[in-house]
């Protein structure tokens, strides 16, 4: 993991609305390396998802991205125009949506959204392309691959609709592969299913992943870094040990309360986060997440910059580390003690 893959540097994304910009992603960097998994974080409407979408170039039309830096794997994204981000998108970077039904075409055959992905990028013949689609569907879990390749997508489970999806994800052997919310709908057993498959097959493709949940319980099984968002921002990133045994941000602490743990049977009932998202109409100042922190303080009105060590652990808080780990760890005992 000692070479860079992904480097992203201030990436902004604003989306023209009837009641003025919405500025969905402010100021977010990131940078993965090959043969990692970085997971993003946070609620829904902290724009996770449009981030993703920014570094595949398919955002929405009133959509407008701009950054300082991105690149991947040494090619300048930002100078890429159409016809160069389709070169990429589903070659070298893959992604995996949030709802299979939606994005497999109800019209056409597995086989041949398979096969169609795969001839789009390479000069190969459809024999050697249904060869392909056959030989993944079996190395993601299909049973009887040759004969799903006739079938058409209502005729599959949401789980094996998924895994359609991860196999056509790998048609084309990525560099990087972004899985959005892959687990979304599925029960918890197909949920665990999953993630060891995309964990096995990041490791035997040598893939870098960037899996996209609202779920630190999911994280906590597979990640390598993590970097939590709230409200378009980037609240704290680091190494999953650092984010999991010493979460600085009162947001990513919060969420870490929110996990179910076996251990601790006597708990009646999860604690939660007040509140909602705000919305990102305008934008914010200050501290995003103070309407909702139970440190806030005057001083959160004022700009907050990530602190700490860009290659282990960064936070958004006025808070001194010492501080905050200080109310992690009451906030655990007071967990474990409800």
């Amino acid at each position: 993991m000692d070479s860079m893959l992904l480097d992203i540097e201030k990436l902004n994304v604003t989306i023209d609305t009837a009641a003025g910009p919405l500025k969905a992603v402010q100021n977010v960097s990131l940078r993965v390396a090959k043969g990692e998994t970085f997971c993003i974080v946070g609620e829904s409407g902290c724009g996770k998802s449009i981030t993703a979408l920014s570094l595949m170039g398919l955002m929405p039309k009133r959509a407008k991205r701009r950054a300082e830096r991105m690149m991947f794997d040494g090619t300048d994204m930002t100078t890429l125009g159409e016809s160069g981000m389709r070169r990429l998108r589903g070659n070298r970077i893959s992604m995996i949506f949030q709802e299979p039904m939606t994005s497999l075409n109800p019209v056409f055959t597995i086989g041949q959204q398979l096969t169609d992905v795969m001839r789009a990028h390479s000069r190969v013949s459809l024999a050697e392309a249904r060869e392909r689609a056959a030989f993944l569907l079996n190395k993601v879990g299909i049973t009887n691959a040759r004969e799903r390749l006739g079938q058409f997508p209502h005729e599959l489970s949401g789980g094996l609709r998924q895994r359609v999806m991860i196999a056509m994800a790998l048609m084309c052997s990525p560099d990087l592969m972004i899985a959005d919310e892959p687990t979304t709908a599925l029960d918890v057993t197909i949920q665990a299913e999953l993630l060891r498959l995309l964990r096995d097959l990041q490791q035997e493709f040598e893939m870098g992943l960037v899996l996209i949940t609202h779920d630190l319980g999911i994280v906590s099984r597979i990640a390598d870094r993590i970097a939590v968002m709230y409200a378009g921002q980037i609240v704290e990133d680091g190494t999953a040990d650092e984010i999991f045994g010493n979460p600085l941000h009162p947001y990513t602490q919060g969420l870490i309360a929110c996990i179910p743990s076996p251990d601790h049977p006597r708990m009646q009932h999860l604690p939660s986060i007040p509140g909602t998202v705000p919305p990102l109409i305008g934008g914010l100042k200050g501290c995003h997440f103070r309407e909702r922190c139970p440190y806030a303080m005057p001083s959160c009105m004022e700009e907050i910059e990530l602190k700490g060590h860009e290659a282990a652990h960064r936070y958004r808080c006025i808070l001194p580390a010492q501080t905050s780990a200080a109310h992690a760890k009451m906030a655990q005992g007071e967990q474990v003690h409800a």
